[in-house]
């Protein structure tokens, strides 16, 4: 795979069978291409199935201290 910074958000609707409820943040459209591509390969993002919190979640940290994304996402069959 490759680094696609694919920020997933927590809207998993239409993806319910990819990827849970629990992620941070908004999806961008990377996160768009990663969950099409999971969809269509019958993967399922497992960062996103269990709640955490969301200091547990954060896998990029701006360099001001005050932006943080999970850009990092694990998909499994």
């Amino acid at each position: 795979m490759d680094d696609f910074n694919a920020k997933i958000g927590n809207d998993n609707q239409g993806f319910k069978h990819v990827m849970g409820g629990h992620g941070l943040g908004k999806r961008n459209e990377n996160g768009d291409l990663f969950t099409e591509l999971c969809a269509n390969y019958d993967l399922i993002i497992d960062g996103s199935l269990f709640p955490h919190k969301d200091t547990h979640k954060v896998t990029w940290v701006a360099p001001n201290h005050r932006t943080f994304n999970q850009i990092d996402h694990m998909a499994m069959s």
